[in-house]
């Protein structure tokens, strides 16, 4: 939605870069890799919630995270308009779109585990590194 049909051409000669470092001659290659890390969704674990953390001294005002959340999301973010500055809200579901849209690298990672009322917490594993 951002970048509009033109990011099709970009999505392609990032694809035959990736694959040229990789020595990949052939898409057929990467076809199936994936398919051991795919978890059924009955298996996910659903008592609890991430909220991402917003770190406000990397952030650089851009709103990508305001506009996606409120757009495609949850309107989970409010923005202060006097100071270009993003928060996140009780409205928060964890679908961290607002990390996958920020520009700046570790401006948002995720934050608090939010369990479910009268859930057990158990130990959670949570990626740190967005590369």
């Amino acid at each position: 939605m951002q970048y509009g049909y033109e990011i099709v051409k970009d999505m392609i000669n990032g694809m035959s870069h990736f694959m040229d470092e990789r020595g990949i001659d052939d898409i057929s290659e990467l076809v199936g890799l994936s398919l051991p890390n795919l978890v059924p969704a009955e298996e996910l674990n659903r008592d609890f919630k991430v909220i991402p953390k917003i770190d406000l001294k990397k952030c650089v005002g851009c709103g990508r995270c305001y506009v996606s959340c409120y757009d495609a999301a949850h309107q989970a973010i409010d923005w202060d308009d006097k100071k270009r500055r993003p928060s996140i809200n009780d409205e928060c579901v964890g679908c961290h779109l607002c990390l996958n849209v920020c520009p700046v690298k570790d401006c948002i990672l995720p934050g608090e585990i939010k369990w479910k009322e009268g859930r057990t917490p158990v130990e959670v594993k949570i990626k740190h590194n967005y590369v």
